[in-house]
């Protein structure tokens, strides 16, 4: 299984005392290793917002001079320990140096016996929004819960919350009560663990194989839409439950992907927990708000009346909000610190630009072509071609969006678009679902794709249409909800977007709301796209349509809470142009964004990398030569 790195969460705690003098005595290990926020004394400072710290153990900085008791008593979100005994600041940099040179941030190598990890599982359900339905300890079924109940609906992927041996797989039904299960043994810090994972199907591991962090372990088979999770610790735990040595596992739970955000339009942030306290901020329903509380205990309270939950809001905002309108997903489900992105096409001469010429874009963008406008229906043959890049842009740290539309079926293949009818279309969306599931399949463990868009420009006038083809709102909302379900029946994680709005604020998003209207009330798409032609800027020559604001406002209202994904933009059918004046209005577009809608808008995908593409500006010419400023200028954007 290929996974995306764990986000850095390193925290380097120097004394206070001639703190200068420390600080430069890390300069050379801060500029070797990314991401370390070096903390002045842990005094007034709040250590459990990071994963791992790095303690200089000199006199007078930790109680009783024992950082590892000290962090352990007073933060305990901190999974791991880095201890440094040095009490000059000449003394750690000769201690760092060694770990410099061999690229080892921790010591993990060089040092083994300065480290101190606690027992952690990291969060197992892939089901959004995350919750623990039943906390440890609960009345369930007339007994005490002996673990904690997880959000899964059934089919819902799980995943392993640690690394350890698969002790048992049980495939029957027993006394326990916890149908079909796997136990996995893990040792930290020389004890012993065993975590249960309950009510599951389809078990994936074998008993005896070593399995990792992230692997996928089976699907959820309960029918209460849970997974149960057990931790026992032999000859330490608690008695009196069904089984023996039993841990509560709420605060061994660390999910470092977790961010809050609000059910409502806005939340408020009080200082204190309560209605009567001060209002210091206010969260948005767009926002990914950071929990300052034990992620277990977070995961307990939210979406719980009469609960409150420590938060910081993108903005540094602390202060306390309602769990009631709380709930948990992703870090950064939708980053937009690189909203840039890029349309490609892999069947066109200079249409798959190597990942190195995209550095500094945060998205790619292309269709699943498997009908390669020949009507092929051969997904073995799409497979390899697609694979490949997909796979190379996400290695490089791109963001791929997969577009399935009429090339990924039936392009040619007995269907005449401007003659379809509602009937042809649920014919049409049954034979779809088919590539859809086994493309979706193919990639739902490997985290190469970061979204799923369900066709393209649906809303154009079938008077006009060329390279899209339109329907109806309800035969599209039909479509979207049939693709949704079957795309979730196998991957539960990845977002999925509408094809993008070609009409406008007007016309597009009137058909925008007639499909949302249409859609089942329990299916939505996360993220409503949209083509964002002809806006920018008020007063550029090339937003002659108006205010890109009207776009992001008009459509980001349909799906309250949902990010726009503006999926294309940019200059057509003016070839010729400068490229001076094309940049000047990309990095308008751009700046104008990221100052007035971060955390709003997913991305912002330029149509297209080459001239040639379409109709599109492209960022190289017809010889695949780059058309400066506006090569530079992009990617910097």
């Amino acid at each position: 299984m290929t996974t995306a790195p764990a986000p850095i969460s390193h925290a380097l705690v120097l004394p206070d005392a001639d703190f200068m003098n420390w600080y430069r005595a890390v300069d050379a290990y801060t500029k070797a290793f990314e991401r370390v926020a070096v903390v002045r004394s842990p005094r007034g400072n709040d250590l459990n917002r990071f994963r791992n710290v790095t303690a200089v153990q000199a006199p007078g900085v930790w109680q009783n001079n024992d950082a590892v008791r000290h962090i352990r008593t007073t933060y305990p979100s901190v999974v791991r320990v880095d201890l440094i005994r040095a009490t000059t600041p000449a003394q750690l940099t000769a201690a760092l140096a060694p770990r410099i040179a061999v690229k080892d941030r921790y010591g993990e190598t060089l040092n083994p016996q300065n480290i101190f990890d606690r027992f952690v599982l990291d969060w197992p359900a892939e089901a959004r929004p995350a919750r623990i339905v039943a906390a440890f300890n609960a009345l369930t079924g007339g007994r005490k819960n002996e673990g904690v109940d997880c959000f899964a609906p059934k089919g819902s992927v799980i995943r392993a919350g640690v690394d350890g041996t698969v002790a048992a797989v049980i495939r029957t039904a027993g006394p326990l009560g916890y149908g079909q299960y796997v136990q996995v043994s893990s040792v930290i810090g020389g004890t012993q663990y065993l975590v249960t994972y309950a009510y599951l199907q389809n078990i994936k591991v074998a008993q005896g194989a070593r399995i990792k962090l992230g692997d996928v372990i089976g699907e959820s088979g309960s029918a209460l839409d849970v997974v149960k999770i057990v931790v026992q610790q032999p000859g330490a735990g608690l008695a009196g439950y069904v089984l023996p040595n039993v841990v509560d596992p709420t605060m061994l739970i660390y999910w470092t992907g977790i961010r809050l955000r609000t059910t409502a339009s806005t939340l408020r942030i009080r200082e204190k927990p309560g209605t009567t306290f001060n209002i210091v901020g206010t969260l948005r329903a767009f926002d990914r708000a950071e929990t300052l509380e034990p992620h277990g205990r977070t995961l307990v309270k939210v979406t719980q009346k009469d609960q409150w939950i420590r938060l910081r809001s993108p903005s540094g905002v602390e202060g306390y909000a309602s769990a009631e309108y709380l709930i948990a997903d992703e870090r950064d489900a939708i980053s937009a610190l690189n909203m840039t992105g890029m349309n490609i096409d892999l069947f066109h001469p200079l249409g798959k630009p190597a990942p190195e010429r995209l550095k500094g874009i945060g998205w790619v963008r292309f269709p699943y072509n498997v009908s390669q406008g020949r009507g092929s229906q051969d997904l073995n043959a799409a497979h390899a071609i697609h694979a490949p890049w997909i796979e190379r842009y996400a290695k490089a740290g791109l963001s791929n969006i997969i577009i399935l539309t009429h090339q990924t079926f039936g392009e040619g293949a007995g269907y005449v678009w401007p003659s379809m009818d509602s009937g042809k279309w649920r014919e049409f969306t049954a034979r779809f679902q088919v590539f859809v599931k086994n493309i979706a399949l193919r990639y739902a463990s490997t985290n190469w794709i970061k979204a799923y868009q369900i066709w393209n420009e649906q809303d154009t006038d079938p008077k006009i249409a060329h390279a899209a083809v339109s329907m109806p709102p309800a035969d599209y909302a039909y479509l979207l909800a049939e693709t949704i379900k079957t795309i979730r029946s196998v991957d539960a994680r990845t977002p999925i977007i509408t094809g993008g709005h070609v009409g406008g604020p007007g016309p597009g998003a009137t058909y925008a709301r007639a499909v949302i209207k249409a859609l089942p009330s329990n299916i939505r798409p996360d993220g409503i796209a949209v083509h964002s032609y002809g806006r920018g800027v008020v007063g550029n020559r090339y937003s002659p349509f108006g205010a890109i604001d009207d776009d992001v406002n008009t459509y980001g209202d349909i799906i309250p809470g949902a990010p726009v994904w503006i999926t294309e933009w940019g200059v057509l059918d003016l070839p010729n142009d400068p490229a001076r004046d094309v940049a000047d209005y990309a990095s308008l577009f751009i700046s104008r964004l990221k100052r007035l809608y971060g955390g709003r808008v997913a991305t912002a995908c330029w149509y297209g990398w080459a001239d040639g593409m379409h109709n599109g500006y492209g960022l190289v010419d017809p010889a695949d030569r780059v058309k400066e400023p506006l090569y530079s200028s992009f990617l910097k954007l």
